[in-house]
């Protein structure tokens, strides 16, 4: 196949990517995309598989097409420490050179553009775009994990929580209703809530109820939760929700 025919279904299958627009892969041009894409290997990972070990050197690096990967890692006490979300359109790995405390599982059911480490570093070599891309994702990343030391550091666990529902909407399915609330339909498990947030999930639940008793929420189902008082919720975090 010549290079205009590989870059020609390269671009047609990034056109069908939800992740096009967004992260890394949104700051592209199809030139450059389509020379990053026909260097891709696309793979899929179940809910809960892991793609990187903790204490293993990662030898890939991946862009997120569909889906949701967690970054976790074990005190010496062996209790579970969430650090990092990531979500479509983020790459993961280009800075897990060597060894380091971190792994990498799915979420729910994800879909990967998945590279050697060395064909990456060979296309930030060549490609402008994509280090300008992956320079304005680090620093996305520093500002997450700022914002993350903040929340756990100077709030409470319920406000820990308000302020997870009211972000989630920018990574997580996200119906707007005409009233200025909306359905959010949480892709983490309560496991995973309370492992972010630094808490047990008898306290989130404690406090999803309350905040229901409230008229802050409405209960849907395990995962689906009605956003009635997006003003109430953000009561006290409004400083950290706009930083």
């Amino acid at each position: 196949m010549t290079a205009p025919l590989r870059n020609a279904e390269a671009i047609l299958h990034c056109a069908g990517c939800t992740a096009r627009n967004q992260g890394v892969c949104g700051s592209l041009s199809d030139r450059a995309l389509a020379r990053v894409a026909e260097r891709a290997r696309k793979i899929s990972c179940a809910a809960n598989e892991r793609l990187c070990e903790e204490d293993v050197s990662c030898e890939h690096i991946a862009l997120v097409q569909r889906g949701m990967l967690r970054m976790q890692s074990h005190s010496l006490s062996g209790r579970r420490k969430i650090t990092g979300l990531v979500s479509p359109g983020d790459s993961i790995g280009q800075l897990l050179n060597g060894h380091r405390d971190t792994a990498i599982e799915a979420v729910i059911d994800t879909d990967l553009c998945l590279f050697e480490a060395a064909t990456f570093a060979q296309l930030i070599d060549q490609e402008p775009e994509l280090r300008r891309a992956l320079c304005r994702q680090a620093e996305s990343w520093v500002e997450k994990a700022r914002r993350l030391s903040w929340l756990l550091g100077a709030f409470a666990p319920a406000a820990r929580l308000r302020a997870l529902l009211l972000l989630s909407r920018h990574i997580m399915p996200w119906q707007a209703l005409p009233d200025g609330g909306g359905v959010l339909t949480m892709l983490l498990p309560r496991q995973d809530i309370a492992d972010l947030l630094a808490t047990t999930q008898e306290t989130v639940s404690r406090s999803l109820h309350q905040f229901q008793k409230d008229g802050l929420i409405d209960i849907l189902n395990t995962r689906q939760f009605r956003l009635n008082d997006l003003d109430a919720l953000a009561a006290g975090l409004e400083v950290l929700l706009a930083s």
